[in-house]
């Protein structure tokens, strides 16, 4: 009689789909009449065999693609073959299309981050974790897209984690948060007499890098800064109350130190 090939494992592993790297589930096919058996079509990593009657097909795909293969009986009479389809999708990918600053960018609160996007292949999903409040991050169409306006200060070191498809597959990037600037009350609210050197008057700093012009002071006083404090000094030739303003250059935000020293003529 004509050789015979007949299916034996389960009808779905003649048309599984695997990831790349991933063992397939075996296919067994139990044959009559045949000496022997080719296996052509596989991928790489997967291969095909004859004995005691049953060709086995088995292996871990190193290549990723459509691979429609073909078993073909020798030996013995007649024509067998058998095919079926093995589908290997490879790794999720995911690459940074913004710029490359934007994933290492330092921006003041309450300011919108410029963009951050990535492509992605494969997976169906992502999750971002690590971001500021006001920031989220989102996947749609292949794309994941970090946006928003922080609303808390310090250093995010976030995780873009791609799900569904294959793999492992992740991309990370750091977004800092510089607060604003802060200016603290005066040392003292001093009051004195006109031509009289003043004790000096301190506010103390953070985030900024220096001083504007001060307006206000009585004359004769002027405003220096040094090593994040204001320091307030000198005699004033001129009397009178004296609400004075001095803003904060450099950093976030738009602050002033304020005060009051009263001259008495």
């Amino acid at each position: 009689p004509d050789n015979t090939i007949t299916l034996t494992s389960l009808p779905a592993t003649e048309t599984q789909t695997v990831c790349i790297n991933t063992a397939i589930t075996g296919i067994t096919y139990s044959t009559t009449g045949a000496t022997g058996a080719t296996v052509t079509g596989l991928p790489a990593g997967v291969s095909g065999s004859w004995a005691a009657n049953v060709v086995t097909i088995t292996g871990t795909p190193t290549a990723s693609g459509v691979f429609n293969y073909t078993v073909t009986l020798t030996g013995g009479c007649g024509s067998a073959t058998e095919s079926g389809t093995i589908t290997v999708n490879p790794d999720n990918t995911i690459t940074l299309t913004s710029l490359p600053a934007t994933e290492t960018q330092t921006l003041c609160i309450n300011n919108a981050i410029t963009d951050i996007t990535y492509s992605t292949t494969g997976a169906t999903g992502a999750t971002v974790t690590g971001l500021p409040a006001g920031v989220s991050g989102s996947w749609a169409a292949n794309v994941v897209t970090i946006t928003g306006t922080p609303t808390a200060s310090g250093v995010f070191n976030y995780t873009v984690t791609l799900t569904g498809g294959c793999g492992s597959a992740t991309e990370s990037g750091t977004i800092t948060v510089t607060p604003e600037n802060t200016a603290s009350a005066p040392s003292s609210t001093p009051t004195l007499c006109i031509n009289t050197l003043l004790a000096p008057v301190t506010h103390t700093t953070s985030g900024a890098t220096g001083i504007g012009v001060a307006a206000g002071l009585p004359a004769g006083v002027t405003a220096g800064w040094a090593a994040n404090t204001i320091t307030i000094s000198g005699t004033p030739t001129a009397s009178g109350t004296f609400n004075y303003t001095i803003p904060l250059t450099g950093g976030c935000g738009n602050v002033s130190a304020t005060g009051t020293i009263t001259v008495t003529p």
